[in-house]
């Protein structure tokens, strides 16, 4: 049951009967289950002040699954019909109040698909002098359509975000946005995320211009070019396999460059072989226009190096006599697994043998830890010098020192 103050109590019992008649009525919320084809719901939204019981003073505009609405402020509520079920189980929705001088407020309603929906929502009141009033569209980037249910979101360098939910045709109005420098981002299912930076403008101040935004379909493709070349020294390598995505691979020129095409935009998986070089693996942004990628390949050694160790350095224990007994692990950050550790000796000294990849190497002592992240490349590369200076005691202050790569002898 709704909530409201004991003044509108009456009034609202009143008003909630005659919506329930008439949505028997009209079939389409008292029966005993939906019919067949019935794909839409009503959605009754009650708003209120925020710790209190008081109905909202003034009207506020609520869009539910992208279908508008608008509190009668005599009854205290707003009926909201046709709104979709969508394909979640249990069907849900996103609800989005906006009332000026009140902090737009969003949620996500479950619906009753044998009934109607009830929702109380509670707003707070936003202080002009620092907050404003933003209004927009988030559209298809190409076609200029309407993207419904886009969840736009002003984000503060300090403090609470506000955010909410587009309309049918995109639109969004949303109040109690923090002044001054916010970053937006605009978020639709099957579209890239959209983000910009600005300045908003109080209200007390004035007013802000509108902020669309489109947003890229996420089924878009794209060519992708680039280079590939030898780390270090930076000349070309044809013939270099070159896949990205679920496109089939492609080699590279003379010149070491190649072409993808109908890449799909989004965060894509780039592999590069090639006959004498380790395998390169890395993700990149696939976006329209992009820069040619520039991908460097590590030649490989006939054989691994050899043990005891092609990960060293020294430990220094801050405040211990000596610098025996701390733990030092590598773990693989592609893979998630710790591939081996080791205890520094009296002299700090630790080795690890580990296979070329990307690395976490931490140091633990008792309660204390430090760690930084190396790369272990291949051709026979010992990786020596990852150092660490450890505090185990207050007065002494943890620090790092430089890394050096060198070849094995």
């Amino acid at each position: 049951m709704l909530r409201a103050s004991p003044q509108t109590t009456i009034g609202m019992a009143t008003g909630l009967l005659a919506a329930a008649a008439l949505l028997a009525g009209c079939g389409g919320g008292l029966s005993s289950g939906p019919p067949p084809a019935q794909r839409t719901t009503t959605v009754i939204v009650e708003t209120l002040q925020a710790g209190t019981t008081d109905l909202l003073p003034v009207a506020a505009d609520i869009v539910v699954g992208g279908v508008h609405g608008t509190t009668d402020l005599a009854q205290g509520y707003a009926i909201i019909a046709n709104v979709p079920l969508g394909e979640a189980d249990p069907p849900q929705q996103p609800l989005t109040v906006y009332a000026p001088g009140w902090i737009t407020v969003s949620q996500m309603v479950t619906l009753n698909p044998y009934s109607y929906t009830t929702v109380s929502v509670a707003l707070s009141p936003a202080d002009p002098t620092r907050t404003g009033t933003v209004q927009g569209r988030v559209t298809t980037q190409g076609s200029g359509q309407g993207i419904a249910n886009a969840l736009v979101a002003f984000t503060p360098a300090a403090g609470e975000a506000v955010s909410g939910f587009t309309d049918a045709q995109g639109y969004y109005k949303f109040g109690g946005v923090p002044a001054g420098q916010v970053t937006v981002t605009a978020q639709a299912t099957g579209y890239l995320e959209a983000t910009r930076v600005l300045a908003v403008v109080a209200d007390a101040a004035g007013s802000n211009p509108a902020v669309d935004l489109a947003l890229l379909s996420g089924t878009t493709r794209v060519s992708v070019t680039g280079v590939v070349v030898q780390v270090g020294i930076e000349t070309p390598v044809p013939g270099a396999q070159v896949t990205i995505g679920d496109r089939p691979p492609v080699l590279t020129d003379a010149a070491g460059r190649f072409t993808v095409a109908q890449v799909l935009v989004g965060l894509q998986d780039v592999i590069v072989t090639a006959p004498g070089y380790d395998e390169k693996r890395e993700q990149v942004t696939v976006t329209p226009g992009m820069s040619p990628l520039r991908l460097f390949l590590a030649p490989s050694a006939p054989e691994p190096p050899g043990k005891p160790y092609t990960i060293t350095g020294v430990v220094t224990l801050l405040g211990r006599p000596d610098n025996s007994g701390a733990t030092v692990t590598a773990l693989h950050r592609d893979l998630g697994e710790i591939m081996d550790t080791d205890t520094t000796t009296p002299a700090g000294n630790y080795y690890l043998f580990v296979p070329p990849g990307p690395y976490r190497i931490t140091v633990r002592y008792g309660d204390k830890s430090i760690g930084r992240d190396v790369v272990l490349l291949g051709g026979g590369r010992i990786l020596t010098g990852v150092d660490f200076t450890l505090s185990v005691s207050a007065a002494s202050i943890a620090r790092r020192v430089g890394t050096h790569e060198m070849f094995a002898p």
